[in-house]
C-alpha cells in the first residue's frame, strides 16, 4: 500500500508545523507525517519549515541568529496561540502513536548546510529512541552522507529538486548519484514523477516516492504508480481518493 505522510502537519487543514497541526494530523489516519528541523542560536532544534520567522509568526529574524527564550514567545500566524514547537516536543506528540516520523534536515538560509546540525539532530532521535521509526530527508546529498557516517535511521531519502531532474535528466544518473552518497530512496516532485522512474530506482533496489501531491492530479498519480509514500498538504483527501481507489 502507497503510504500517505501529512506534510508539516497539513499545511493546507491547519497552521504548518504547529503544535495544532501536529495534534489533529495524529487523528487522520496516515502513516507518516513530515516536518522540519532548524537550530536556534543557543542550540535548541526547533520545527519549522523556513530558515526565517517571518512568513509564519509574528517575528522577524533567522532562526538561527534567536535564542530559544525569545524565539519561544513568537507566535504562528493563523493559530491565536501556537508557538514553534521544539523537536522534544513534536516526537511526544507522536511518541503514542504508530506513525513514522519523516524528519527533514534543512539548511540555512544561504542554502549552507548548519555545522553540526546533523550530529545534533540524530543525537535528539537517539535520545528518544525513535531513530529507527524516523525518516530522515534532505535536498543536499552533502547532508545525507553526514547521516550515513553517524547513523543508519529508519530511511534515508533524498529529496531531487525539480532543477536537478530537469539538469540531469536521466534517471540513471540520479540513480548512481542517490546510491554513491548513501540515499536509500528518492523522492521526486509529484508532476515529475513517472512509472519509468519508479521502475527504475525499484531495478537498483531502492525505494520511490514523491513529494508535493497536493491536488487531485498528483495525488492520483502517485496512488497509480504505486509509490512506497508521498507527501501532502492535503492528507484527508488522499486519504479519501486512496479509499475510493481499493473499493
Amino acid at each position: 500500500m502507497t503510504e500517505i505522510a501529512s506534510h508539516r502537519g497539513g499545511a493546507l487543514l491547519w497552521p504548518e508545523n504547529s503544535p495544532t497541526a501536529f495534534y489533529g494530523t495524529v487523528d487522520l489516519g496516515v502513516e507518516q507525517v513530515e516536518f522540519d528541523v532548524h537550530p536556534t542560536r543557543d542550540g535548541r532544534l526547533v520545527v519549522i519549515h523556513d530558515a526565517t520567522v517571518d512568513r509564519t509568526t509574528d517575528g522577524t529574524g533567522r532562526v538561527c541568529a534567536i535564542d530559544w527564550s525569545a524565539l519561544s514567545q513568537l507566535r504562528l500566524k493563523g493559530t491565536g496561540a501556537d508557538r514553534i514547537p521544539l523537536l522534544d516536543e513534536v516526537i511526544d506528540i507522536f511518541r503514542p502513536t504508530g506513525l513514522t516520523l519523516r524528519l527533514e534536515i534543512k539548511p540555512d538560509a544561504d542554502g549552507r548546510p548548519y555545522p553540526g546540525h546533523v550530529g545534533e539532530i540524530l543525537n535528539a532521535l537517539r535520545h528518544h529512541d525513535v531513530l529507527q521509526r524516523t525518516v530522515v530527508t534532505a535536498f543536499q546529498l552533502s547532508t545525507l552522507e553526514e547521516v550515513t557516517r553517524q547513523a543508519a535511521p529508519k530511511d534515508l531519502i533524498w529529496l531531487v529538486a525539480q532543477h536537478v531532474v530537469r539538469d540531469i535528466g536521466d534517471i540513471d544518473d540520479l540513480i548512481g548519484l542517490a546510491r554513491r552518497r548513501g540515499a536509500q530512496a528518492l523522492a521526486l516532485h509529484g508532476r515529475q514523477v513517472t512509472a519509468e522512474m519508479v521502475a527504475a530506482c525499484r531495478a537498483a533496489g531502492l525505494g520511490a516516492g514523491c513529494y508535493a501531491c497536493s491536488d487531485e492530479p498528483t495525488i492520483a498519480n502517485a496512488l497509480a504508480l504505486g509509490v512506497d509514500v508521498f507527501t501532502t498538504d492535503c492528507p484527508d483527501l488522499a486519504l479519501r481518493m486512496r479509499t475510493a481507489r481499493a473499493a
